[in-house]
């Protein structure tokens, strides 16, 4: 696999996943406890489509998809060092931040709803590949 894009490139598009994940999780949110009207709901389900877009031609082009779901016995070591530092710093970011989050809306009494969920297991699967998006510079081969 390689990074085709620049580094740059490649952390604008991590930015633009996550910021159009996150609004259109909020923009649920907001209408779910009425803060805002239900109007806006239209503009919620045009960002969902932007999250795939923006995830297609940052992770599926350039291979990152595929990468971090490959089988160890297909890496290299250099690709599994990768591979084990991207998993163990994302998953750690994600056990934090969503005990965190779940701290809160328990502490406020409130109910975690299914887009939430959604949002969680999608950010699951595609942290290290934010990660590795993120920081790797070189190309990494694919066999």
């Amino acid at each position: 696999m390689e990074l085709k894009k620049s580094k740059q490139i490649r952390r604008i598009g991590v930015t633009l996943n996550f910021s159009f994940l996150f609004l259109s999780a909020l923009l649920f949110e907001l209408i779910r406890f009425e803060m805002i009207s239900a109007n806006y709901k239209s503009i919620s389900l045009v960002l969902i489509p932007i999250v795939f877009i923006t995830h297609y031609n940052l992770f599926g082009k350039t291979g990152l998809w595929k990468f971090t779901h490959k089988k160890y016995k297909l890496l290299d070591e250099r690709e599994i060092q990768l591979t084990n530092h991207a998993l163990r710093f994302s998953f750690a970011l994600f056990a934090v931040s969503i005990l965190s989050y779940l701290l809160i809306f328990n502490w406020l009494d409130l109910k975690i709803h299914m887009v939430e969920i959604a949002s969680f297991l999608y950010l699951a699967h595609i942290l290290p590949a934010y990660y590795i998006s993120w920081t790797e510079e070189s190309t990494i081969n694919e066999e």
